[in-house]
């Protein structure tokens, strides 16, 4: 959609000046903060957040504890990907930000895993084939749905038959987030006109868009996942869920 927000743009600049704050928007992570502790803390949050996902996994789908591929859409800076890299033969990130898949792979190559490839796009990803279990955390949040809607499907017809899914979303946020503009529809269209002419140069915010969960499941289950399991998130007053699901076989 012309005059859209470049989130892609947003997140290339985001990853190369401040990529940890802007995966955790903890203050310990900004750039000027940041140490090896520091460092070693936020990549623990990844092991801790994919421990929690697995056994949900495993407790309503009866997941196995080791799975031959797995994907990571929105990988940034490895922070999850890392985990599931040691909970799988191999795995793929996915991050259309060249900044941040150049600190993943320096991350890798510290850590000495070779089993990871990282690309840029879903359609790239797809040539490598399908996989056992595909996750997508606190990522979709930050793409406009007009765009997130495709996404989702894309990653959907990546989950192989007998495959799981992991996938955040925001749904709605407190009332002291909601936006308080009281322009009327002539005004609206106009500054619509004026962005599409004149793009903001504001390159490098983090944005947050709210998605519809019936859209969503209906997706879901289109796609021929027969069953799913929702989990409430809250990340500062922006509400949404964790989808668990797993793909018919039939």
């Amino acid at each position: 959609m012309r005059g859209e927000r470049d989130t892609d743009a947003d997140w290339n600049r985001l990853g190369a000046e401040d990529p940890f704050w802007a995966v955790i928007t903890d203050e310990r992570f900004r750039a000027g903060k940041m140490d090896s502790g520091t460092r070693d803390a936020f990549y623990q949050t990844g092991f801790g957040d994919i421990e929690h996902f697995h056994a949900v996994l495993r407790q309503h789908f009866n997941a196995p504890d080791h799975f031959e591929a797995c994907l990571d859409f929105g990988a940034g800076v490895g922070r999850l990907l890392v985990p599931l890299a040691k909970r799988s033969t191999r795995a793929v990130g996915i991050d259309i930000a060249e900044s941040m898949r150049a600190m993943c792979q320096k991350h890798l190559i510290e850590l000495g895993v070779s089993t990871v490839s990282l690309v840029a796009t879903p359609k790239e990803a797809a040539t490598l084939g399908l996989f056992d279990w595909v996750n997508s955390y606190i990522v979709l949040q930050h793409i406009p749905p007009s765009r997130g809607i495709a996404l989702i499907g894309d990653l959907l017809a990546m989950v192989k038959p007998g495959g799981f899914l992991s996938l955040q979303i925001t749904t709605h946020r407190d009332a002291h987030l909601l936006s308080q503009d009281t322009a009327g529809p002539l005004r609206k269209l106009l500054r619509r006109f004026r962005d599409s002419l004149f793009p903001r140069h504001d390159v490098g915010q983090i944005t947050m868009f709210d998605y519809d969960l019936d859209q969503v499941l209906a997706l879901i289950r289109k796609a021929g996942f027969q069953n799913h399991h929702l989990e409430p998130t809250n990340h500062g007053g922006h509400h949404g869920f964790m989808i668990y699901a797993q793909k018919g076989t039939g």
